[in-house]
C-alpha cells in the first residue's frame, strides 16, 4: 500500500450524499483514537508495526479533530 495512503482519492470513487459524507467524517473522527490506543501500547522490544506508526496515527487524529479530512489520510 502506498504511504501515505491517499484517502481523499480513494473516497472520490464513491458518490456520497451530504448526509453520508457528514457521517463518514464523524465515524473517522471516532475511530481514529480507537486505532491509536493499541498502537500506543505496542511493545518496543517486539513491535508489531513499523516505526513511527503510532506517531502518524496521532497526527492523523489531531488533523481529524481540527476538521481537516483532506489531510487526514
Amino acid at each position: 500500500m502506498p504511504r501515505p495512503f491517499d484517502t481523499g482519492a480513494f473516497l472520490r470513487h464513491f458518490p456520497l450524499t451530504p448526509a453520508e459524507a457528514a457521517r463518514l467524517c464523524t465515524c473517522r473522527t471516532l475511530l481514529a483514537p480507537v486505532w491509536l490506543c493499541p498502537l500506543a501500547h505496542d511493545d518496543p522490544a517486539h513491535p508489531r508495526n513499523p516505526p513511527g506508526t503510532a506517531e502518524r496515527q496521532a497526527r492523523r487524529l489531531l488533523r481529524l479533530l481540527d476538521g481537516d479530512l483532506s489531510e487526514a489520510s
